[in-house]
């Protein structure tokens, strides 16, 4: 009997036999795309450290569909993290505001989601449980610098690291991933 195979991993084969049938494609070019999608498979499973690991370094292509470089999109959104980070610890220079940062349509993502992504993608179930849970990222971004300008650095610690911010970012992060290769498979 045959081994039993992941949605994901068909629609990749799938997508990448399609590339191999209507285009040569150097081997360099395959290894960066191969590359790429093991990068989104590992950011789908929610294995962070497993796409961390792939080298996206010097890769020319980009991960856009429909208007959206998703590689960009995850990679800004793991950053948050970071930020908030350094702004608990005070040693960000950065000035947040609790009131913008609560906007889901402010940064390139959710301009997406209210723009193309609506346009092309509103079909998907994936798509509308991303927005929500790309809302719930910035509202949980939100409450921690809120937190911090209270003076509440454990209650804003806690948010970052255990809380719904946390949880909202691997899941957005993750549903990116899913995302962009439910698109390509399409």
């Amino acid at each position: 009997m045959g081994a039993v195979m992941d949605t994901a991993d068909c629609r990749g084969i799938r997508h990448h036999e399609t590339l191999i049938q209507i285009h040569y494609i150097s081997p360099s070019a395959m290894e960066v795309m191969m590359g790429l999608f093991d990068w989104f498979l590992a950011h789908s499973r929610g294995d962070e450290k497993s796409a961390a690991a792939f080298q996206l370094g010097g890769i020319n292509e980009t991960a856009e569909v429909k208007g959206l470089d998703f590689v960009a999109a995850i990679e800004t959104h793991r950053k948050w993290k970071e930020r908030l980070v350094a702004y608990v610890q005070a040693t960000s220079t950065e000035i947040l505001d609790h009131a913008v940062i609560c906007q889901d349509n402010q940064c390139a993502l959710g301009k997406w989601i209210y723009g193309n992504g609506a346009t092309f993608c509103s079909h998907l179930p994936l798509f509308h449980q991303l927005k929500s849970k790309h809302s719930q990222f910035h509202i949980g971004a939100a409450e921690v610098v809120q937190k911090v300008q209270q003076g509440r650095l454990e209650e804003a610690t806690g948010l970052l690291l255990e809380g719904d911010f946390a949880k909202s970012s691997r899941d957005v992060q993750t549903m990116l991933s899913k995302l962009y290769m439910e698109m390509k498979a399409e």
